[in-house]
């Protein structure tokens, strides 16, 4: 069933391949708080791997333009449901700042879509067969985590490596790397199912 699964997103194109990768972005929100349904991490990173398996073509070029779109919706997807919650400080005066509110909800979300986006192009340069494309994509999202943190935005919610908070005993690594190295651990462990 799983190798059904794989095949399924990996052989998907078109608008099809879109909202499997922001479906599968946004199961990645169900893993942060409220919900810390953390062992759910596996969705998306898992088709995280499908789908940059998925990208072919014989240019490299269209190669990584398939993966930015991928990791795009697949951002926009976790973006979306993660940070829905911003809509409600443009309720407060509404009469003034409702215009606003689609820029909040949706516009942030595009705009942070383009870190995963830039971490999937990055691990599909350094893409090979076997388990290393794991190490790629956790180094490439990790480094693209750590740049929409540092630069442009400064905007840390809703790091993957959160989600490993959930779990005290997992959370207590951070202690010793951080919350980017909890970020690379995060899309090492719930990236490898995909693999099997």
């Amino acid at each position: 069933m799983l190798f059904r699964l794989a095949e399924a997103v990996m052989l998907s194109w078109g608008w099809r391949r879109r909202l499997i990768a922001l479906a599968c972005g946004a199961a990645g929100a169900l893993t942060l708080a409220p919900f810390g349904l953390w062992p759910l991490l596996v969705i998306p990173f898992s088709a995280a791997v499908w789908l940059l398996d998925g990208v072919a073509s014989p240019s490299r070029l269209r190669r990584l333009g398939h993966a930015m779109l991928d990791g795009w919706f697949w951002g926009l997807g976790y973006f979306l449901s993660g940070l829905w919650w911003l809509g409600s400080a443009f309720l407060v005066e509404a009469d003034r700042f409702l215009w606003a509110m689609p820029m909040g909800v949706l516009g942030l979300p595009m705009v942070l879509a383009m870190f995963p986006a830039f971490g999937f192009v990055l691990a599909q340069l350094l893409w090979r067969p076997g388990l290393g494309r794991i190490g790629a994509l956790a180094g490439a999202l990790g480094l693209s985590e750590f740049a929409r943190g540092a630069l442009f935005t400064g905007f840390p919610w809703n790091a993957y490596g959160q989600a490993l908070a959930e779990n005290l005993y997992l959370a207590q690594t951070a202690s010793m790397i951080g919350l980017h190295g909890l970020t690379v651990l995060a899309v090492e462990l719930a990236a490898t199912p995909a693999v099997l």
